[in-house]
Order: C-alpha cells, then sequence, then structure tokens
C-alpha cells in the first residue's frame, strides 16, 4: 500500500471525524470548546502536503502551487465571511483546518467519474467546492422552515401576536419559526429571538417603594437602599451625604454628573491584579459580594463589573447600575432608566417624562452574528419579558451552525466534487 493509498482513507476519515465533533460541540455549547481539533487538523494536513508534494510521481509544482492556492483562497475566504458577520468564530477556523488538511481532492475527483471540466484554479480548489456545496445545503433549510410554518398556519395564524410589515413577516417565515415559550430551556439557547419589546424609558424622579424585577440601565442618583440580586455591572460612588435635596437638582445635570463618574472608574487597566475578582456574565453563574452593612467614608467607589451583587445597597449613589435587578427597592431616585420592569409599588410616585409604554411585540430582523456577550445578554432580557408579560410564543431563528452544513457540504465534495458545477455538466 503506498501513501497516496493511504492518503485517500485518511484524510476523508479525519475530516468528516473532525467536522462532526466540531458540529456537535457548536451546537450543543455554541462554540467549538477545544481548539485542539484545529490544531491537530491543521498540523497534520501540513504534515500530510509536505509528504504528498515530495513523493508526487511528476513536476512537483503542479501541486504545490495547488495546495498553496486551496489555503490562500481558504484564509480569504474565511476572513471576508467573519469580518462582515456571515458566520462566527468556528466556521472561519473550520474553513482555514480545511484549506491545510485537504487541499487536494483525496479521490482525485468525483467517484462517479464524470468530467465536470473545472479550467479554472479558483472554481477548482477544494474549499471553494466545499463552500458551494454547503451553501447548496444551507438553502434547503429555509424550504423545510417554510413547510414546518405553512403546517403551523393550517392550524392557526401565524402573526396574531406580533406586529410586522409584510416583507418582515415574509422573512421571518422562511428563515425563522414560532417556539413555545414554556419550553425554552435559559441555558440552551440555540436561537436568537426575532420579536422584541419597544424600550421604556423614564427620566426624572420617582418616589416611594417598588418590588419586582427589572432589565435595563438606570444613569442617575438615588437615595435610599436597594435589597436584592443585581447582576451587571455598576459603577459609581456612595456617599453618606450630599449637599443638595433632590428637590433642588437638575436631572439632566444629574445624568451628566453620574457619566462623568463613570467615566473616571471605567476599567481600562489591563492588569488583572486591579480588576475585580468576579466572574463573567452569565446568568445562570453565582457569585457574591456582599455589603451586609453600609460601612461608607466620605465617598467610596464600588465598581462591579459583570458579575452578581447580593445584598442591599444602602446610602446615596451616584453612577450607573446596567443589567438585571430583582428585589425591592425604597428611596429617592433621580435620573433616566432604560429598559423593562415589572412590578408593583404600593406609595411609589412618579414625576417626569415616559416613552415606550408596553404594546405589541415587533418582528426584528437580525443580520450577521452578535457578540456572544452581546447575543448572551439579550437572550436572557427577551426571554424574562416573555415570561413576564406570559407570553405564549415567539418567532426565533434556528442557530444550526454553518460547520454543520461544511460537514455535509464536505462528503458531497468527495462524491460530487463541486455539486453545482456537476449538476450543471449533466445537463
Amino acid at each position: 500500500m503506498t501513501f497516496f493509498d493511504v492518503y485517500e482513507i485518511i484524510i476523508p476519515i479525519l475530516t468528516i471525524l473532525a467536522l462532526l465533533y466540531a458540529g456537535i460541540e457548536d451546537l450543543l455549547f455554541r462554540e467549538v470548546r477545544r481548539e485542539i481539533v484545529w490544531i491537530l487538523m491543521i498540523g497534520i494536513g501540513i504534515i500530510l502536503d509536505v509528504v504528498y508534494i515530495v513523493l508526487f510521481d511528476g513536476n512537483f509544482y503542479e501541486p504545490l502551487a495547488k495546495i498553496l492556492l486551496t489555503i490562500v483562497i481558504g484564509f480569504i475566504f474565511g476572513f471576508v465571511l467573519f469580518y462582515f458577520g456571515v458566520w462566527g468564530g468556528a466556521d472561519t477556523k473550520a474553513l482555514w483546518a480545511l484549506s491545510v488538511l485537504t487541499p487536494i481532492h483525496p479521490l482525485g475527483g468525483n467517484i462517479l467519474g464524470v468530467d465536470i471540466g473545472q479550467e479554472i484554479l479558483i472554481i477548482n480548489s477544494s474549499v471553494f467546492s466545499i463552500l458551494i456545496n454547503s451553501g447548496l445545503i444551507a438553502l434547503l433549510y429555509p424550504l423545510i422552515l417554510m413547510i414546518v410554518n405553512t403546517v403551523t398556519a393550517a392550524r392557526g395564524s401565524l402573526f396574531d401576536e406580533v406586529r410586522g410589515s409584510g416583507s418582515e413577516k415574509m422573512r421571518c417565515f422562511m428563515f425563522g419559526y414560532k417556539k413555545k415559550v414554556a419550553k425554552i430551556n435559559h441555558k440552551r439557547m440555540h436561537f436568537d429571538f426575532l420579536e422584541e419589546l419597544p424600550k421604556k424609558q423614564f427620566q426624572g424622579k420617582f418616589t416611594g417603594n417598588f418590588e419586582g424585577k427589572a432589565d435595563g440601565k438606570f444613569t442617575g442618583i438615588f437615595s435610599g437602599k436597594i435589597d436584592g440580586e443585581i447582576t451587571g455591572t455598576i459603577i459609581g460612588k456612595l456617599f453618606k451625604t450630599i449637599d443638595k435635596s433632590f428637590d433642588e437638582m437638575n436631572v439632566e445635570d444629574v445624568i451628566k454628573n453620574a457619566n462623568k463618574i463613570v467615566e473616571a472608574h471605567s476599567i481600562e487597566s489591563d492588569d488583572e491584579d486591579e480588576k475585580p475578582n468576579l466572574v463573567l456574565l452569565k446568568y445562570r453563574e453565582l457569585f457574591a459580594k456582599e455589603k451586609k452593612e453600609s460601612q461608607l467614608t466620605d465617598s467610596e467607589t464600588l465598581i462591579i463589573s459583570d458579575g452578581i451583587f447580593h445584598g442591599p445597597i444602602e446610602g446615596i449613589f451616584i453612577g450607573t447600575i446596567d443589567g438585571f435587578f430583582s428585589g425591592k427597592f425604597t428611596g429617592d431616585l433621580l435620573g433616566k432608566l432604560e429598559g423593562d420592569f415589572a412590578g408593583a409599588s404600593s406609595k411609589g410616585k412618579l414625576s417626569g417624562e415616559k416613552s415606550g409604554d408596553i404594546s405589541e411585540w415587533q418582528l426584528k430582523l437580525r443580520f450577521g452574528l452578535d457578540d456572544e456577550y452581546v447575543m448572551e445578554r439579550r437572550q436572557l432580557r427577551t426571554l424574562w419579558q416573555l415570561q413576564s408579560h406570559k407570553k405564549e410564543t415567539v418567532w426565533v431563528t434556528p442557530g444550526l451552525p454553518f460547520v454543520s452544513f461544511m460537514l455535509v457540504g464536505y462528503i458531497l465534495y468527495l462524491i460530487f466534487d463541486n455539486l453545482a458545477i456537476f449538476l450543471f455538466a449533466l445537463t
């Protein structure tokens, strides 16, 4: 058995196993946690590419040029598609690894023996053929979703709980489906929501008490006691006393001063020892930084970044609180509150400007990918709103990773080479 016989066997097996593993990881955890899979693919690929060139019977410049061109094409395509948000990091690394591990068709061409006559080198490259094949398979996905939505529509209205234009509804029909809110597991949200509520915004003064939940951002000053759990970021200053009463303060000036304090105390150092020892914000993780009693100097800086704060904040606070709150508040609040909140206030009094009161849910189509942190934060906020407002169903778009389509695209590559050109050659 020669090296080329082994090459025909080992390359397809390694590639299929690697893509299968990556696809499962990406589907379950929205990331490929063990980067070693890409390193192994590239490392083994480099070794086999070199041996292939050395043992090639003929002008070695031919396989050398093809291998180098394929790698260059793979890295360019991968970077461009990632840069424009078409896909995520795992898909990019998968394409890069494929370009190194399988730059040459291991079987010498499609196994059906059809001459598809690829004369242009770029079109003849393996990564281009795999991308074309993967894209063709991905096009079937909207067809499947439309069939599912057609069946759902036969049982009742698809858009009875949401508002949107005709084009938005059509795109949701093609790229999304309705999911029951009660069946959503916050630890396994492998999709993105296609609906959102308009943001509430209040600017002015609140006096009294509030018990419930809020998700958003407060910028300003409060005097009193917040007792509960705050998940997110708190940056500001705590004071024992202040010179002016709330009635003497201008809300615009308060917001400006709060933002100045935040800018002055934002965490910019790269030194890990200078950063708060807090976990990354994930609602399902627990971290406690408790202040059971107010033991303050005249002015104490309070910085909690991406953590979960348990226990009361009592005194006078100026700054921002950005995240999710569940608990009780008693006192005075002056500034701007953006987001959503649900709860009860037996003695609360508002004076100021409000906008974005609860209305119909609206379709929100998203293009490209957000940062993982931003996406998870948005998903959890939307899930909380859905549950708080007792919504039964919601439009979502599936989160099937493109690396899964690459696996199917590679198998089609082994059989047909470039499927699009293969079908064209048959006509």
